[in-house]
């Protein structure tokens, strides 16, 4: 098997499973390294912020992530918005992260948006829109967009911040997991999300620990990505040897993984 007794990292807090198993498959020892932990807020406190964003009758909307958009969509219909919510996208300006973000307003009917990779071609997309006086709603995914944030104050526009899950750092563990890995526990640690790379690198920072852990993503552990968004905030952090498949999902992350290792 491709992977025999290879030790694998796997960085994430979802369809973690999916990814045991097929490391697993292959012959790996797939260690688990949950170092964010996801906090759901509850039906009421997404459905106060949600009530109050619509209230305002935003013009833009930038939706970031499939899970958080499927609970927007259950909470606007238990909550008595969804036409509310209808009337508004089918009138404003509709930008969406990501292919999951893109099937769930599919599959509820709307059509009508853009289609974004990430924060920053947002923001290159709304540069030559005029924006004073305007409101963006936007379904935060974990964390704060202090980029996007300033551009819109830089443009005279508001931004309403819907929240459906944030993301809380267990620094202990992930202190732990740094050690591992700059003793070369690891042959490979794959990553399943760009906000898991930031984490990483900002506790690094911390320990004054950022040029070593470059070196052994380098040199020592091959680090892998599910998609260009996560490669590229590893290699903008001098990650320069990333796997990554150029299709955004995990099990052909995995395949990636399996093929590096299979050549040897």
């Amino acid at each position: 098997m491709s992977l025999k007794n290879k030790k694998v990292a796997i960085c994430g807090t979802r369809r973690v499973q999916e990814a045991v198993e097929g490391i697993e498959g292959l012959g790996g020892m797939p260690f688990v390294e949950n170092w964010v932990r996801m906090t759901f807020l509850t039906f009421e406190e997404v459905f106060e912020g949600f009530k109050n964003a619509i209230e305002e009758e935003p013009e833009l909307f930038y939706f970031t992530t499939g899970e958080g958009l499927k609970v927007l969509f259950e909470t606007a219909e238990k909550g008595k918005l969804f036409n509310e919510l209808s009337y508004l996208l089918e009138r404003g300006e509709v930008f969406v992260r990501g292919y999951k973000a893109r099937a769930e307003m599919i599959h509820h009917g709307f059509k009508n948006f853009r289609s974004v990779e990430n924060t920053e071609a947002l923001i290159k997309a709304l540069e030559d829109t005029p924006l004073a006086g305007k409101k963006l709603l936007v379904q935060m995914y974990g964390k704060e967009m202090p980029q996007l944030e300033e551009f819109l104050k830089e443009r005279s526009a508001r931004m309403l911040k819907i929240w459906i899950y944030k993301y809380e750092v267990l620094q202990e563990s992930l202190d732990a997991f740094i050690k591992r890995l700059l003793m070369g526990f690891y042959g490979a640690v794959l990553f399943t999300s760009a906000y898991q790379v930031e984490y990483l690198f900002e506790r690094a920072k911390e320990l004054n620990l950022s040029k070593k852990l470059c070196k052994a993503l380098n040199k020592d552990t091959i680090a892998i990505a599910v998609g260009q968004k996560t490669a590229r905030s590893l290699f903008e952090r001098g990650v320069l040897r990333v796997l990554y498949p150029e299709k955004e999902r995990l099990t052909l992350a995995i395949k990636e993984l399996e093929r590096i290792f299979s050549h040897g």
